[in-house]
């Protein structure tokens, strides 16, 4: 039986949430995204709904141009096997800066780093 890992987590004063960088994405040429056009614009996604929107291209290039880059979003279902992940920490408090859930933020395929904004 295949265990499904939890998508958040919120054992603890930090909510945390993992989520996918769709720069990688496309810089991978990842064989799962799609894309269309709609009104003279393109928009690209993910078959396998990893992440649920569908991101405009042009948008996204232009704030992959900028310091901060497109950044991350939040994953739907669970990640692929050459999905680059992240644990994000949605709410922090004093006592708590960061997830403590270690079985949370834990990978068996890949690693996942933990960062703030």
């Amino acid at each position: 039986m295949l265990v499904e890992e939890a998508l958040e987590c919120h054992e603890c004063a930090a909510i945390c949430e993992k989520v996918v960088y769709p720069a990688t994405c496309l810089a991978s040429s990842c064989r799962y995204l799609y894309a269309f056009k709609e009104r003279g614009r393109t928009f690209f996604g993910c078959i396998e709904k990893v992440f649920r929107h569908e991101i405009e291209l042009e948008l996204f290039r232009e704030l992959e141009r900028t310091k901060g880059g497109f950044g991350v979003v939040k994953m739907a279902r669970q990640p692929l096997e050459q999905c680059a992940v992240a644990v994000q920490s949605c709410y922090q408090c004093a006592e708590v800066p960061l997830c403590r859930n270690m079985y949370f933020r834990r990978r068996e395929r890949r690693t996942v780093e933990a960062f703030e904004e």
